[in-house]
């Protein structure tokens, strides 16, 4: 049995609304479903952004999501939005695998690095900082801040 990893295509679409939906009700977040959806299509359709699933025996088993912007400071920049593997498939490195395949995604998009932003919820129950620490990334003592529109 193979892990295949690949990008989201128009037949898997609602497998990967599903998993996001579930991601976002198991860390208590509160986007709606049809927002979700509508969200993970316009990365679909936008080539700065990649949208890619882990699949064994035509089994969904985790999502990954990632955009780009473009900065004067750093040219482009991607960003891992949301990683999510089932319960049951955890501990088998689909996490690390999907990490990978987002940063040569990024180096390909000729990205000069890839972020991560941990929520305090996240760093609580899953200690992300030493996850994606031992995956080279690092803190960057930059505090983010959000203004809804």
């Amino acid at each position: 049995m193979s892990i295949a990893i690949g990008p989201v295509s128009g037949e898997q679409r609602e497998t990967a609304i599903a998993l996001l939906t579930r991601f976002f009700r198991e860390e208590g977040f509160a986007t709606p479903r049809p927002r979700i959806a509508q969200n993970l299509d316009r990365m679909l359709a936008d080539p700065f952004c990649w949208c890619a699933l882990a699949v064994e025996d035509g089994n969904a088993q985790a999502v990954i999501t990632v955009s780009t912007v473009l900065y004067v400071e750093w040219g482009r920049l991607g960003e891992i939005g949301d990683l999510y593997v089932l319960p049951e498939f955890r501990r088998r490195g689909l996490a690390r695998l999907l990490i990978e395949r987002a940063k040569a995604w990024c180096r390909a998009q000729d990205c000069s690095a890839v972020s991560v932003t941990i929520t305090p919820a996240g760093e609580q129950r899953h200690r992300l900082s030493e996850f994606y620490g031992r995956l080279g990334f690092e803190p960057s003592g930059r505090k983010s801040a959000t203004a809804m529109l």
